[in-house]
């Protein structure tokens, strides 16, 4: 089992992660371990490995906060910050034990449900699982089959990531402005385009609501920005 996560761990180090402009978020541009051997070392950790559905189906829990259930995102913050699953918070496994401190102030119980990855047979969502499974968190299953998590429904993006994708050209509805999307969807975006919803923070459920909306109507590539659109003008 050492030498299985060694490995995994060590090919997680050299791998680069690649953004793609046509995309709110795209995957690292490396070969990955097979799945055979992250889905191998979850059955060694005694952790279930979830696909895509299950990730969707709790969603709702997600968004309107019930603490029922907890994403992690365990992506180095340049890449997370482009785009993650809705409310997920940034772990990077490299940097586990500087950030877990901030983890340990949400106060969350050990007993509630973690999904840790996006979809991808990635090793960094195992560094983190194994860390946090000798923290003593007893319900974490491991996000690791596929499709990607941004290949079914719209994401979160941070400032930084949303200011990337307008450079590149993404259209931005301003949540202030356009609270019912009439003007948007008067406006006939074309449905390639990445469309990044911005709104106050203190509207994020409004906010999730309205991208769903968007998203379902079409534009694959939606993405939510909670924040003060001056911060990505």
């Amino acid at each position: 089992m050492k030498r299985i996560l060694f490995l995994i761990l060590a090919i997680s180090i050299l791998s680069v992660p690649v953004i793609s402009s046509a995309q709110v978020v795209s995957g690292p541009s490396i070969a990955l371990p097979p799945a055979e051997v992250i889905l191998n070392a979850c059955k060694e950790m005694g952790i279930e490995a979830v696909g895509g559905d299950y990730v969707i189906s709790r969603m709702d829990d997600l968004i309107n906060k019930s603490g029922k259930v907890f994403v992690i995102d365990a992506r180095p913050a340049r890449t997370y910050d482009n785009g993650f699953i809705p409310t997920a918070f940034n772990m990077y496994d490299a940097k586990f034990n500087l950030i877990y401190p901030e983890l340990e102030k949400l106060n969350l119980p050990k007993d509630t449900e973690i999904l840790i990855g996006i979809g991808r047979p990635c090793p960094m969502s195992l560094g983190d699982i194994k860390r946090l499974k000798a923290k003593g968190f007893t319900n974490l299953k491991a996000f690791v089959k596929g499709p990607v998590f941004f290949d079914k429904y719209f994401s979160e993006v941070k400032a930084k990531g949303a200011k990337k994708h307008i450079s590149n050209g993404a259209v931005v509805v301003n949540l202030t402005e356009d609270t019912d999307l009439s003007k948007f969807f008067a406006a006939n975006t074309e449905k390639d385009k990445v469309v990044i919803l911005a709104g106050s923070a203190d509207k994020a459920k409004t906010n999730y609501q309205l991208a769903d909306k968007v998203y379902k109507a079409g534009y694959k590539n939606t993405a939510v920005f909670n924040g003060n659109i001056k911060d990505i003008n």
